[in-house]
């Protein structure tokens, strides 16, 4: 028999393997390649600055900014060549002011190295916060500055941020060069922005990409010539909704440092330069720490010492991770229920699905980019999540869902379906609405018979699912269900179910309605 009249059916099954060979290949990769930009990012986190000369620390600091972008950008390629398109809960928001502090101590080392000189400038009042994924407006900003900066060598680059309540934010990138070309502005100013970038590489790139990533996040990108100075000014517009006023700075401040003074806390992780890194964050903290190298180890000081939480890596010599957690919750005794959070290079879905089955309450994927965040989940997973209300002001109506952030963010659900492509969004709005009525139906099932495994099972769920289309309301409600549960408050769970299964309704509606005009 020739190859052409192989059977199709052995055809399909090569493809099978051939698939799962590429699967797993990729979770391999996915997990050395975290691993590796993890001790990148941790090294130099843990490197001592006081020492060092300004010029050193300058540069320092650039390679820590892009190191960080860096980590972001491969974490999004690869679960984007791994066909998970899941927006991460919160990626969709960013704190200015330190994101303007990242930002200045990457380009100021890249302006020095060339003689130029780059600085942030602020006018007035600016907002606390953005409703715009840093990585996104992290791209941007960095195709605008570093165009400015091939064009001025030994010139300046200044970034000017000046708001308004109702205009919304504008973010200007101004050198002092020769200015963009006046058929570029012309090409723009008659709105071909095709012809005026061009539609693949070449100088133009990327001033393409600002403009494409400017697109997605609801901006608007302009081009322009200082006629006095003769330098070019590239202004992007954040439209008001996309502004966040709340809060005060002392308030901001206070939530960037959690508090984990009164907690114990153990850390089963067999990698120093790691444990340095986790050592170093929950000092800040000042949480109690007892660091252990592998899965015995970590059983040892269970049955020694009390603890609040436990932080498990998944890779670990004489008992991994899952082993670990395995025997934490068949163990039948005090710490059966204890909250146990995976920190691995593995997050991509079958590995995702094994963690949680093994009995993690959460997993936190390897780099970890935010002390603050790092801490606010420890705080979330120990049953006090910064934020949210107790659940037991939800279920007695003291504190109503309005008080939560936003109802919906739908450019959120836009970037999804973007993401997955005429070809496959009807397929995806499908999957959405199964999902959606099979927690609605599980959900009502569980509450009603007091049911912790299911509350939980299905909380999960519907945290994953709301936080990627951008229901944060829903999401914020669903972790107060799901505390509520691991906490057994189960005689006013009907109260606390309420309002999660209003907003439940009203997106499984929003979706059904995307897809039926997708029809």
């Amino acid at each position: 028999m020739t190859r052409s009249s192989e059977p199709t059916s052995g055809r399909r099954d090569q493809a099978h393997i051939t698939s799962a060979s590429s699967v797993d290949v990729l979770q391999k990769l996915s997990h050395d390649i975290r691993s590796a930009i993890s001790d990148v990012v941790g090294g130099l986190r843990l490197v001592e600055t006081d020492r060092l000369d300004l010029r050193t620390q300058t540069q320092l600091d650039r390679v820590r900014a892009a190191a960080d972008t860096l980590a972001a950008l491969v974490d999004e390629t690869l679960m984007a060549a791994s066909g998970e398109t899941v927006v991460k809960r919160g990626a969709a928001e960013l704190d200015l002011a330190p994101w303007l502090d990242a930002l200045n101590g990457r380009w100021t080392g890249r302006a020095a190295e060339r003689g130029s000189r780059f600085q942030i400038r602020t006018i007035g009042r600016l907002p606390q916060r953005l409703r715009v994924p840093p990585l996104l407006l992290e791209r941007i900003l960095a195709n605008l500055v570093g165009n400015a900066l091939v064009h001025v060598p030994g010139g300046d680059v200044t970034v000017e941020l000046l708001a308004d309540e109702e205009m919304g934010l504008t973010i200007c990138i101004c050198d002092d060069g020769p200015g963009f070309p006046p058929a570029l502005l012309s090409a723009m100013a008659a709105g071909d922005t095709t012809r005026a970038l061009g539609k693949t590489g070449g100088s133009g790139l990327g001033l393409r990409i600002a403009r494409d990533l400017s697109d997605e996040v609801g901006a608007e990108l302009t081009l322009m010539n200082d006629p006095v100075r003769n330098g070019g000014t590239a202004a992007l517009i954040l439209p008001a909704p996309l502004l966040d006023w709340t809060g005060d700075g002392a308030a901001t401040e206070a939530m960037d440092i959690p508090d984990l003074s009164d907690l114990k806390i153990l850390v089963a992780e067999d990698n120093l330069t790691n444990q340095m890194i986790l050592r170093q964050m929950l000092d800040k903290m000042n949480g109690k720490a007892v660091f252990v190298a592998d899965g015995v180890a970590a059983t040892d000081a269970l049955q020694r010492e009390r603890f609040d939480i436990a932080l498990v890596d998944i890779e670990m010599p004489r008992m991994n991770g899952l082993e670990l957690m395995q025997w934490v919750r068949a163990s039948g005794g005090r710490y059966a229920d204890m909250p146990l959070v995976a920190i691995t290079a593995y997050v991509l879905r079958d590995n995702r699905e094994a963690i949680y089955a093994a009995g993690a309450d959460a997993i936190i994927g390897k780099p970890i980019s935010s002390s603050a965040d790092f801490g606010r989940a420890i705080l979330r997973h120990v049953g006090r999540p910064v934020g949210l209300p107790d659940p037991e002001d939800v279920a007695l109506g003291r504190t109503g869902a309005e008080g939560f952030a936003i109802k919906m963010d739908d450019t959120r659900l836009a970037r999804l379906l973007e993401a997955a492509g005429p070809d496959d969004r009807e397929e995806l709005l499908n999957r959405l609405v199964e999902d959606l009525r099979a927690v609605r139906e599980a959900l009502d099932g569980g509450v009603a018979a007091g049911s912790v495994a299911i509350i939980r099972a299905q909380t999960h769920i519907l945290i994953a699912i709301s936080g990627a289309v951008g229901a944060e309301r829903l999401c914020q409600l669903a972790e107060v269900l799901n505390i509520a549960a691991k906490r057994r408050r189960l005689g006013n769970l009907t109260g606390i179910y309420a309002p999660v299964r209003a907003d439940l309704l009203d997106l499984l509606m929003a979706i059904e309605a995307r897809r039926d005009a997708c029809l």
